[in-house]
Parts: structure tokens; C-alpha cells; sequence
């Protein structure tokens, strides 16, 4: 008889954790709408916690900072390099996993069918600190435990027990504060202030702090109502802008349009994209892309990258372009004084050699990443830093190839000089030229709109002429996009004005793009474009934020405002 072999050791049972997603959350007693990934069947630790990153820094204190090493994420003492963090899409959202930093924080969790709520207990506040000659805008709260640091709307709200005595201290430096529920309110310093939290000891940091602060809504109060009531806004109003909020039905569901209308001429409002000039990579509050330019009214305005911070979308800013257009997105186009131009845009940017060859450039000072060639200017920022593994680099200047750039050149950095183009090859695909090679950058329009003074680029189309134009195959969103249900940031024009707006559901189910198209074909718009929307749509007027589409003030990388002339 023959021996047979031993059977195989048994397979390990495989068990998938269990996961719960929800779009509601209790932090720190206050309701937010934030999408979330709860993972583990324990109702109280999770095995792994997912949050948008934006909710992390908006509502728990979180900083984004910049190191040599790239970028970081902090939070009370712990420093994480972003890249090493995992993450994943949730909704509309890049999300972080967390479970275990919040944890060592002392952070508590629990869920409930569509519910997260999130608690730290506040610690006592055991000492203010004022700052003195440079550093007199600083104000340090010593802790005896760390704390949720909190923007919302337009406050700033930490989570911290005070004493009387410290309320009057704090009044005493001409700080108008409002102590609640074991929390620490400063109206109107949501988006004014920088924050940052330290550990061993635990400390929060304010910087920014100026005596005789402005005073601001406080929790409940119409925040469309206390705009219309600043003198500035006024005036405008009395010379034919329109300020409003309205509710459209579609079928069933009631929307809430928040609405500013603007005559092109005539009334002192120019329109103009707000963006950074000097560098794209960073994410700004609204208030701080429209304070520079002085814009009245401002809504978020195109797609970025939140991780990177980089732009997705046509910028062109009086005739420099910022960002160029991707994949034949929906676009505005105009002048200043004319009516806008709506289409779809492409950028058309060729390479041309002595020899006569021609190498198509697809993308100019773009976050998006695709095989091929992509091309850079100083607009981009001081220098360029490589945005994918494999890439080397030519750079031109004055029609002659003075510089090839190898992939550790990049990985550190290559300076982008004023005049000088940058040429990027990615994923294998080979460089154009050679060193002192003749060449000539020609850059054309897809469209009439391109040539604007002033871009800004979105998507989808949603009107052309008062028809429903929506195409998302076309302009490169995929199917879960377009049936995505978002608040929605929307530019728009009808026979008069020229309008922006931003829409969501009057009681809690937000609208697909189709329901808005249809929301604004009610209220007898002629063209519109869909802009940014989700969590980046925002709304503000006067400095004073009056709509936003999670319930705490985001961070964006360009906008659209109307500044008085």
C-alpha cells in the first residue's frame, strides 16, 4: 500500500470587518453634515475610523504644515508626513484613517445608524499667555488636557472650561468672546485666526489675535440677514445688486438658492476669478482669496486636488493663465464689462522643433497627472517639484532648450524663472529636444472663450441657452459623479445679469446635477456652469460667510468674486 501524503493544512478563515458609512456627526455638541467610514462591529472602538481631511482640520484642530520632507499632518505634538497617511475617497471627499490618533488623544467614538459622535472631554484652561513686541498677536491657553478646536461658520470655538476670572482677562485684551457649554466661543475669528495644538504640555496657540475684534453672528442668527445689514452691501443694493435666497421645487424636493446678480455695467462690480499670482499649491479660506482683491460677494470657485492642493481647472487671471483647462471641461470666458461666455475648453499647446516635428503639450500648470508631455511657468509658483515617479525635464528659454532636468532634479525641485518654460515628460514618454535644440511654444483655443482676459474653469455644462446641456461623459466625470446628490456652487447668466449662486436641499436631500439644472431653468437662466461643490461650496458677503455645504468653513484653491471698482 501506497502512503498517501498528509492533507493540507486547513485555509484560515478569512472574516472582513464590517463597515458603516453615515453623513451626519455630533462633534463637541454641535450637528455637522461630514461624510464618514466607521470600520469594526464594535459600536464604541472602531478598528479603523475614516474622516474627510478637511473635517479633521476645520473640527479638531488639525494643521497641514510644510517640511523639507514634504508635507505633514499635526495634531497635539504628533507630526505625520500627509503621503504616509492612508487614504481613500469618501463621497466627494479625501478621507484619513484616525481611529488610533484620536484614540492616544483621548478622543471618544460611537456610532448609531447614520450618526458618528465624537467627544473630548474639556480640559481646564490653567493659564493665558499674551505675546509681546513681534509676537503681541499671539495667545497661548496652557491646558490640563488637549482639546477640539473648532470653526463654525464664521467662529472659532474651542473646546475648553474657563473660569470667570480668565473671561474677564480675555476681555480685558479687547477680545469679545462668549463662554458656553464648557467652550470657549470667539465670534467672528473662524477663518481670521491660525491655530495650532501642542502636547508635553498641552497647549493651544492663537495666531492673529487682534484687540477690539469684530463682532459677529452668534449661533441661530440669520448670517444672509447680518450681511445685508453692512453699509458697503447697502450701497450696492441701492445701485441694482440683488441679494436673496429663494426656495425652487423640482418634482418633489424643495431646493434653497442662495442668489448675488450683478449688472455687468453699470453698477461698479467687475467680476474676477480670485486665486493666488505667486504660487497655485495651497488651500486658502474664501475670506482670504477675496479680502486681497477687495471682492463684496465671492463663491468657491474650480476643482483641485485636496491632497496635493493643486489646481484641476482653467484659471486665467487679466490674460496670464494660472491653470490651464483639463479634459475638455465647461468653462467662463470674459472681459471686463461684456457678458460671459460659456462652452467646453481645451488648450491647444504644440512644441515645434527646426526639423519641423510637432509634439503636442496636453496640460499648462496642472495638478492633473497623465502620461505625456505637460508644460509649466512661472505662474506655477518659484519652483516645480515632480508630481509623479517618473519624470524628466527640458527647460526653454527664449525659443532654445538651455536645461535638461533629470528625476532626482525634480524630486528636489527645479526653479521656474520668469520667461522660462518648463517642459515635463511623465510616464515614459520621452523628452522632445536636446540641450541648445531651437524650439517654439504655439498655444491656441479650443473655443473664442479661451481668449478672455478672464478664465475659470468647472464642469459640467448645465444650460446653453435655456436648454439642460448636461454631458458628463464629454467633459471626463464619471457616472457616480453626475448622479452624486451635492450642495452645488453655480455661475449663471440670464438677459440681465450675470449671477452666482450656491443651492442645496431645504431639507436635507441635496440636489444632483440634473435637479439643478432644472432648479435654475425655473428661475429663467439662460447659461450656467457648474462649479466646485460639496464641501467647498461657500457663499460670502461682506466678509461674512452665509452659506456653506458641510457646515463648516473650507478651504479652496480659487474663487470667483465681484470687487467694486
Amino acid at each position: 500500500m501506497v502512503d498517501l501524503p498528509p492533507p493540507p493544512s486547513p485555509i484560515a478563515e478569512v472574516r472582513l470587518s464590517p463597515s458603516q458609512r453615515g453623513d451626519r456627526i455630533r462633534i463637541g455638541g454641535h450637528d455637522l453634515e461630514a461624510a464618514w467610514l466607521w470600520v469594526g462591529s464594535d459600536n464604541r472602538r472602531p478598528e479603523q475610523l475614516w474622516l474627510p481631511l478637511d473635517l479633521l482640520i476645520s473640527q479638531f484642530g488639525f494643521v497641514r504644515t510644510q517640511s523639507d520632507r514634504g508635507e505633514q499632518l499635526e495634531w497635539y505634538g504628533r507630526k505625520v508626513a500627509l503621503s504616509s497617511l492612508p487614504q481613500r475617497s469618501l463621497e466627494d471627499e479625501v478621507a484619513i484613517e484616525v481611529a488610533g490618533w484620536l484614540d492616544s488623544v483621548g478622543v471618544q467614538t460611537s456610532r448609531s445608524s447614520r450618526s458618528l459622535r465624537v467627544s473630548l472631554p474639556a480640559p481646564r484652561v490653567q493659564q493665558l499667555r499674551r505675546g509681546k513686541g513681534s509676537t503681541a498677536n499671539r495667545l497661548v491657553l496652557d491646558l490640563s488636557g488637549p482639546a477640539l478646536v473648532q470653526r463654525l461658520g464664521n467662529d472659532l470655538v474651542l473646546g475648553v472650561s474657563t473660569t470667570p476670572t480668565q473671561a474677564g482677562q480675555l476681555r480685558g485684551m479687547g477680545l469679545r468672546i462668549q463662554r458656553q457649554r464648557s467652550q470657549l466661543a470667539l465670534p467672528g475669528q473662524g477663518q481670521a485666526l491660525a491655530t495650532l495644538t501642542l502636547a508635553d504640555p498641552w497647549r493651544i496657540v492663537l495666531d492673529g489675535v487682534s484687540t477690539g475684534g469684530e463682532n459677529s453672528r452668534s449661533q441661530g442668527i440669520d448670517r444672509l440677514a447680518t450681511a445685508l445689514m453692512s453699509p458697503a452691501v447697502q450701497s450696492l443694493i441701492s445701485r441694482g445688486l440683488v441679494l436673496d435666497r429663494r426656495t425652487v421645487t423640482v418634482g418633489v424636493k424643495p431646493l434653497t438658492v442662495y442668489r448675488a446678480g450683478a449688472v455687468p455695467q453699470g453698477q461698479g462690480l467687475r467680476l474676477l476669478p480670485l486665486a493666488p499670482t505667486q504660487a497655485q499649491q495651497g488651500l486658502r479660506f474664501l475670506n482670504q482669496l477675496a479680502q486681497p482683491a477687495g471682492a463684496m460677494v465671492a463663491v468657491n470657485g474650480g476643482f483641485f486636488n485636496r491632497v496635493r492642493q493643486l489646481p484641476l481647472g482653467a484659471v486665467r487671471l487679466n490674460g496670464s493663465w494660472l491653470s490651464g483647462p483639463i479634459l475638455n471641461r465647461g468653462a467662463i470666458g470674459w472681459d471686463p464689462g461684456e457678458r460671459l461666455a460659456f462652452g467646453r475648453l481645451r488648450l491647444n499647446q504644440e512644441l515645434l522643433l527646426a526639423s519641423g516635428e510637432r509634439w503636442g503639450l496636453g496640460l499648462l500648470n496642472s495638478g492633473f497627472v497623465q502620461r505625456g508631455l505637460s508644460r509649466y511657468t512661472r505662474a506655477w509658483g518659484p519652483y516645480y517639484r515632480a508630481l509623479s515617479g517618473e519624470e524628466q525635464a527640458l527647460s526653454v528659454r527664449a525659443g532654445r532648450v538651455v536645461a535638461l532636468h533629470s528625476r532626482a532634479e525634480l524630486a528636489r525641485g527645479v526653479p521656474l524663472a520668469s520667461g522660462t518654460d518648463l517642459i515635463v515628460a511623465r510616464g515614459g514618454a520621452p523628452l522632445p529636444a536636446g540641450l541648445d535644440d531651437a524650439v517654439e511654444i504655439k498655444v491656441s483655443s479650443s473655443s473664442p472663450l479661451g481668449e478672455r482676459s478672464q478664465v475659470l474653469g468647472g464642469g459640467p455644462l448645465l444650460l446653453s441657452n435655456g436648454r439642460v446641456v448636461l454631458n458628463g461623459r464629454q467633459e471626463g466625470f464619471s457616472a457616480g459623479f453626475m448622479a452624486l446628490r451635492a450642495p452645488r456652487t453655480v455661475v449663471a447668466q440670464d438677459q440681465q445679469r450675470l449671477w452666482l449662486m450656491t443651492i442645496e436641499g431645504a431639507r436635507g436631500s441635496d440636489p444632483t446635477l440634473l435637479e439643478t439644472s432644472l432648479a435654475l431653468q425655473q428661475l429663467g437662466l439662460g447659461d450656467a456652469l457648474n462649479l466646485d461643490g460639496g464641501s467647498s461650496t461657500s457663499l460670502l458677503v461682506a466678509n461674512q460667510l452665509v452659506m456653506t455645504g458641510r457646515s463648516f468653513p473650507p478651504r479652496v484653491q480659487n474663487a470667483l468674486g465681484l470687487v467694486p471698482e
